[in-house]
């Protein structure tokens, strides 16, 4: 395997730019996962990194070799697309072995590279189906085994499980991230889904507008999102924003809305002035007498928790993260507190976070 280096990497379709100045670095045997909104450039980035692209812009490599002019068939890197690919009157035996086929590789070869893929996947009794007999999930399988059995120095997955049901992904995404850990393998993976990438990436790359909005493990980029986009992006349900001023007196800090007024940690990054204050669902607790009350509109009971969608007397609009058996009905007034250690601190004018 080997590391990708991503640098200032731009494409620029009819004068639109689609992908600005892209730095990206995935470590030698590291899953990175590209997420972001339809639109945002990811599935343009990850082209340009196999050669279906011609970037406008900057430069790709390889290990240590720049592959930015070199076509997509002698970068070495295998690609598994979110339709499947397979030749519908090919064997899934067939279609895995053809790549190594057309490359000259020897029978026998060819022979171990496909029954060991086969095995890892777990479609050994699956080679002599045809595509048409297999599920969702077994194609899938057989779309992977054909990019295994390459040895690729990397491996990049265009949103490979956006056509399997809810179940199927749950369970595929286990074995894709199991899948890396057993191969060491370097993987560039694209998704709309911020399920996905929070599961399965080492790394998140937040992307929105064809720029790359934030990179750091999935747990750094939820608790400190680097801007607004980011905080309302990741995570399900949404984040809470809240509009206001921050005013200092002495040593306390203090947002205060048209809602509410809440003492913040401060820190020397802290400035006098408009902000947006987010909490997280999870941070909202229902209460008697909280810092504001607020209106059920609706209960979602999801099992474990449910999801209690709010309004407040402005008509700011929250979603509260609460336990199974809290007991509260539509149309009921309630009061709302915030943890005032967890919220998060955004400018009002850049969107960018403020403090640690």
């Amino acid at each position: 395997m080997a590391h990708v280096s991503i640098r200032g990497l731009s494409k620029v379709f009819d004068e639109t730019p689609v992908v600005s100045d892209l730095d990206l670095e995935v470590a030698d045997g590291e899953f990175v996962v590209l997420v972001g909104p339809s639109g945002s450039g990811k599935t343009t980035a990850l082209r340009l990194v196999a050669g279906l692209e011609r970037p406008t812009s900057g430069s790709i490599l390889i290990g240590d070799r720049d592959v930015t002019e070199v076509p997509p068939r002698d970068r070495d890197i295998a690609m598994v697309f979110q339709s499947y690919a397979l030749y519908p009157h090919m064997t899934v035996y067939e279609n895995i072995a053809f790549g190594l086929e057309v490359r000259g590789h020897r029978a026998a070869e060819i022979d171990r590279r496909v029954q060991e893929a086969a095995e890892i996947l777990g479609i050994r009794g699956l080679l002599h189906r045809k595509p048409a007999q297999l599920s969702g999930g077994q194609r899938q399988r057989a779309a992977l085994g054909r990019s295994i059995v390459r040895h690729p120095q990397a491996f990049l997955f265009d949103e490979p499980l956006s056509n399997l049901d809810a179940s199927l992904r749950v369970g595929m995404r286990a074995e894709l991230s199991q899948l890396h850990r057993r191969l060491k393998a370097t993987i560039l993976y694209v998704t709309h889904d911020q399920v996905e990438a929070m599961t399965m990436g080492q790394r998140i790359a937040v992307m929105n507008e064809g720029r790359l909005q934030q990179c750091a493990e999935p747990l750094e980029v939820y608790r400190k999102p680097a801007n607004i986009f980011v905080a309302g992006f990741i995570g399900s349900p949404a984040i809470n924003l809240f509009a206001g001023d921050l005013r200092r007196d002495q040593d306390v800090w203090t947002f205060s809305s048209a809602t509410f007024e809440l003492a913040v940690p401060g820190n020397a990054a802290l400035f006098g002035g408009p902000v947006a204050l987010g909490a997280r669902p999870e941070d909202l607790r229902l209460c008697e007498k909280g810092s504001f009350a607020a209106l059920v509109r609706v209960v979602e009971p999801v099992g474990s928790e449910m999801y209690i969608h709010l309004e407040t007397g402005d008509g700011t609009r929250l979603v509260a993260r609460a336990p199974a058996d809290t007991v509260v009905a539509a149309d009921q007034t309630v009061g709302v507190e915030i943890a005032p250690g967890k919220v998060h601190l955004f400018r009002s004018d850049t969107g960018e976070r403020i403090g640690p």
